[in-house]
């Protein structure tokens, strides 16, 4: 876990609770720093993909942990532009949220495809998807899957022979018994 920040007071829902800021980078320079902890990708559909990278400078929005149960909803913002390319990030508030909580949202999957290597979850959460636990429970189930296919693989190989057998035998085969 990082840094991580907690409310001061009750938050209701829907509420906006601050800006993701930083320096403004290509997705190409995002490649080729070293550290890519407090980078926010802005999922460009068209053309050059930027980042948001506020690891030199920015606000307390980069110490905004990770949580599979998130509280907190990053949303597309345009304020001064409608340039689809470069939106503003806004977090507010997806329920109600006491004081003392810790604020968190989903950094997606493709955030732990690439760092699951390093570290896992610890968000606590019962439905965590990112934790050492939840990480073996879901490659057993992928080991039964793969191990249920091959069986179902192997029953419909077995099956299609007995097909093959059973066509091969002709009318006049019968009439002998």
């Amino acid at each position: 876990m990082g840094w991580g920040v907690r409310a001061l007071q009750d938050i209701p829902q829907g509420s906006f609770i601050c800006e993701y800021v930083g320096e403004l980078i290509s997705d190409a320079e995002a490649d080729v720093r070293e550290d890519d902890s407090y980078l926010f990708d802005l999922d460009n559909k068209d053309g050059e993909v930027y980042c948001i990278d506020a690891r030199y400078y920015g606000n307390i929005s980069r110490f905004i942990n990770h949580l599979c149960d998130p509280n907190l909803i990053p949303v597309r913002v345009f304020m001064l532009h409608q340039d689809l390319r470069f939106p503003r990030i806004a977090f507010f508030s997806s329920r109600d949220i006491l004081s003392g909580q810790e604020l968190g949202f989903d950094y997606g999957d493709r955030f732990w495809d690439i760092k699951s290597k390093y570290f896992t979850c610890q968000c606590g959460s019962e439905k965590c998807k990112h934790s050492a636990e939840a990480i073996a429970l879901e490659q057993s189930r992928l080991a039964r899957l793969e191990i249920y296919a091959k069986q179902e693989e192997g029953l419909g190989r077995a099956s299609s022979q007995m097909r093959k057998r059973k066509s091969s035998h002709s009318a006049s085969d019968c009439m002998h018994l």
